[in-house]
């Protein structure tokens, strides 16, 4: 409780708990910002120094609102580490990745939201919760793929997400734009994380004590605004260490804003 009473302290003092204090870009008010992080390592993994990554992360940052997760793959989200995130009274953002062939049908997306309705069961994510699918900068991924794997989803009664690389110059802008126009009312519940832009004082960064960029400005596929991006990582690859088995392990950046929305979304 101590700690997170700190953390309270902290973000009044900095002047996130009043909206007044940041000024977007595009909009005149903007809903609080929440700090969070994700990381392919296991928040409760311990580390050289003898303590897990989660403390490593409030000792070099804020207390995380969220903690993004990847689901599935090699050092997935297990449920002793769920149960130890909770325990911290903290949120996880769960990611799936699928690296298994191409996105290109509505079948193939239909098929692989079967697939992460099965992951989640197992995990015992609840329904109605948010689940990201990443999105790789080099996947050739189209709009029918992703109608087909967003209304499978929420079929199953998840929420889906997408975590991408949101710059015009790859793919996902310009399909997601599509199917949005195409679906509007399904692709509305969506949720976007996007991973563009990195702020360049926050990239690989060894001392991240400021407490968020200036400006929310991630960027938008441009069938929505910057203002319905859920999540924006703006730092990426922060605070290198070894981990208690001699592996380099990092943590990313993140916030989101509407967080009456979106952390409600999380589990």
């Amino acid at each position: 409780m101590a700690c997170r009473n700190a953390y309270k302290k902290m973000m009044k003092e900095a002047g996130m708990i009043s909206s007044s204090v940041i000024q977007p870009v595009v909009e005149t008010t903007v809903d609080r910002l929440l700090f969070g992080v994700d990381s392919k390592t296991q928040a409760n993994d311990l580390l050289q120094n003898n303590i897990s990554e989660f403390e490593w992360i409030v000792r070099n940052k804020i207390y995380p609102n969220f903690f993004g997760r990847h689901i599935n793959g090699e050092g997935c989200l297990t449920k002793d580490e769920i149960k130890f995130l909770h325990g911290k009274g903290c949120k996880i953002a769960p990611v799936y990745i699928d690296d298994s062939g191409e996105k290109l049908t509505e079948e193939q997306g239909a098929a692989l939201a079967k697939k992460i309705d099965v992951c989640a069961f197992e995990l015992g994510i609840p329904v109605g919760k948010a689940i990201f699918l990443e999105i790789n900068e080099a996947e050739n991924v189209t709009s029918e793929f992703m109608i087909g794997y967003t209304k499978a989803l929420i079929e199953e009664g998840y929420t889906p997400g997408f975590k991408a690389n949101t710059d015009a110059k790859y793919s996902f802008d310009r399909e997601f734009s599509r199917a949005t126009r195409i679906e509007t009312d399904i692709f509305n519940k969506c949720l976007i994380w996007a991973v563009a832009p990195t702020v360049a004082e926050y990239d690989g960064i060894t001392t991240s004590h400021l407490i968020h960029p200036d400006n929310w400005r991630p960027f938008a596929p441009s069938a929505i605004t910057r203002r319905e991006i859920a999540i924006w990582q703006y730092g990426k690859d922060c605070h290198p260490i070894e981990d208690d088995m001699g592996q380099i392990t990092t943590f990313n950046l993140n916030l989101i804003r509407n967080a009456n929305i979106v952390i409600t979304k999380m589990f």
